[in-house]
């Protein structure tokens, strides 16, 4: 389900490569939806998998010990690359906006060393949406050409993340830090 013209279809095939993410039944699933879940477990397998201690249930209430999340949201959380929604829930199955993918990929670059970002400056048209706790991660992933506007003007921080939205920031990332 990945047409070699697409756009995302290198960042698609190098994260498939890479054994980063991958699809179900032969499909990729490129404009479905990027969950919270499938983030973490794709930088928690960047970082290495790294041994982990404790239940993620212990953290967050609606994460379940033994998923295929489980120790990535668990070792994201003690790493301060995430945080949950509200004070106990994490949301692992729920979709991702585009200022959550953001404040998430801010937060592992400055777990790998990055600087933080102090004066947050954003060109957008529509950037008084951007809400206050993604304003640096925001202004971060624009910066680091991690992420860019939907449009030239916008940046869309409610918008939804899809997983060639995903793919494609992951290889960013990943060259980035190369």
């Amino acid at each position: 389900d990945v047409v070699s013209t697409a756009w995302y279809a290198k960042y698609v095939d190098d994260v498939t490569a890479k054994e980063l993410m991958g699809g179900s039944n032969g499909k990729f699933d490129p404009n479905g939806n990027m969950n919270r879940a499938m983030l973490v477990t794709v930088l928690y397998r960047m970082a290495g998998s790294p041994d982990v201690e404790g239940k993620v249930s212990e953290v967050f209430a609606d994460c379940k010990d033994g998923s295929y999340y489980a120790d990535a949201v668990l070792w994201a959380s003690q790493n301060n690359i995430v945080s949950g929604r509200g004070e106990s829930a994490f949301a692992p199955l729920a979709t991702m906006t585009r200022q959550e993918m953001a404040v998430i990929l801010y937060n592992y670059s400055v777990f790998k060393g990055a600087a933080e970002v102090t004066e947050p400056e954003l060109a957008y048209a529509d950037a008084e949406s951007v809400a206050s706790w993604a304003l640096a991660a925001v202004d971060y992933c624009t910066d680091a050409k991690l992420m860019n506007g939907v449009t030239d003007t916008t940046f869309d921080p409610a918008g939804s993340a899809n997983r060639a939205m995903g793919a494609t920031v992951l290889v960013r990332l990943m060259e980035a830090a190369a």
